[in-house]
């Protein structure tokens, strides 16, 4: 006798294995293919048969639900996306959204704290949440058409940009950069004026060349050509892009005196670098070499000279009426006001900070008259603050 597996016919069988296996998900089954149906079951898709052999309706015992009283939702013909959520009775579906709509939210406070979503994949979340993985993923389902209408909406919503930046447009971006600053140092937050995410870009680089140094480096030949900085802490990378920033402050000021607040545009605390040099020269650890560089731009090794120096009250004269023209300038662009004291101009450096320490010095009597004069000839109210315009 034949085995009893022998004596079923295949058709049947695959129908009795989808009834099976839509009573253990919850799904309801009617009028279909069993062909369709046998694919389109995630567990039998493999084995599904060639054939189109229409079946009868079946409904669960105890159900007792007719096509048109079905709920929405059920049949093997409902596209995925509105199952999803449907069937929670054993727990997995519902997990999955709450864990979907747990990163859309980290995506959302991500966007409201950088001003964009352009994740890096390697980014996590506070909590570890692998939040530009997760993105990355999202982009792949999209691009086979895989994710859910209503998905793709929400992340629309929240500014997802679903192409991969042209690899021309990320290699043209950080020629321009490091063209314009002497250096390819990008901060992780910089953006081009036109909105192009070039700090993130960079990072991605850097971290394939964590990954794989050799691959990289096939991989972005034109980078290597522009001088690519791969390893961001490269202190001798970070050498040359600092004194080319101080290079490009004594041109704009005429000397190397810089307030130790000050902050380039691309971002370096040029300030506290300088104030870093100072000391490490005090300390004997500095280089001849580098020592020969900065005095070469004029660098001041010992800020407190007596206070009759003639070349050093030269020096503060300069600086102070300079300031004063900026504090001007920008008080005249914004109605006669006074900068508060987050208040910076158009160059980024900020003249708010620097009227409330001559407000200081005046109340400290250890402001000059001369200078009380000129800043009187500026605005009367400078010492009270009064009419002083909020920074931003």
């Amino acid at each position: 006798m034949a085995p009893l597996h022998a004596q079923i016919d295949p058709t049947m069988l695959a129908w009795l294995m989808l009834w099976i296996t839509s009573a253990v998900a919850g799904w309801n089954v009617s009028a279909c293919s069993a062909a369709a149906c046998w694919r389109s079951n995630p567990i039998t898709a493999a084995t599904a048969p060639a054939t189109r052999t229409i079946m009868p309706a079946i409904s669960h015992p105890g159900r007792g639900e007719s096509p048109e009283n079905r709920r929405p939702g059920a049949g093997c013909n409902t596209p995925p996306s509105s199952r999803y959520g449907q069937v929670q009775h054993n727990g997995g579906v519902g997990e999955l959204q709450r864990r979907w709509e747990a990163m859309a939210k980290s995506l959302s406070a991500f966007g409201a704290e950088r001003g964009h979503v352009d994740v890096p994949r390697s980014h996590r979340t506070a909590s570890g949440a692998p939040l530009g993985a997760w993105l990355h993923r999202q982009r792949t389902l999209a691009a086979d058409g895989r994710l859910p209408p209503d998905r793709r909406e929400r992340l629309n919503d929240l500014g997802v940009r679903w192409t991969v930046y042209a690899r021309e447009a990320g290699i043209a971006a950080f020629a321009a950069f490091a063209r314009q600053h002497e250096h390819g140092l990008v901060p992780h937050t910089f953006r081009t004026a036109s909105g192009f995410p070039l700090g993130t870009w960079v990072q991605s680089r850097r971290k394939q060349w964590s990954a794989d140094p050799d691959r990289a480096l096939r991989l972005w030949p034109e980078l290597v050509a522009l001088g690519f900085v791969w390893e961001v802490r490269n202190a001798e990378h970070a050498w040359v892009a600092a004194i080319a920033a101080l290079t490009r402050y004594r041109d704009g000021h005429g000397d190397v005196l810089v307030p130790q607040w000050f902050i380039t545009e691309d971002g370096l605390h040029l300030g506290r670098w300088v104030d870093s040099r100072r000391v490490e020269y005090r300390s004997g650890v500095l280089t001849p070499s580098r020592v020969a560089q900065l005095e070469a731009l004029g660098i001041v090794w010992k800020l407190r000279e007596s206070a009759d120096d003639p070349a050093r009250q030269r020096r503060e004269d300069a600086h102070f009426a300079r300031m004063l023209d900026r504090v001007a300038a920008w008080s005249t662009q914004h109605n006669d006001r006074i900068p508060g004291v987050r208040v910076v101009d158009g160059d980024g450096v900020a003249i708010g900070r620097w009227l409330l320490r001559q407000r200081r010095l005046s109340q400290q009597r250890r402001l000059t008259q001369d200078r009380i004069a000129q800043l009187d000839a500026w605005h009367a109210a400078w010492s009270t603050g009064r009419g002083t315009m909020p920074g931003i």
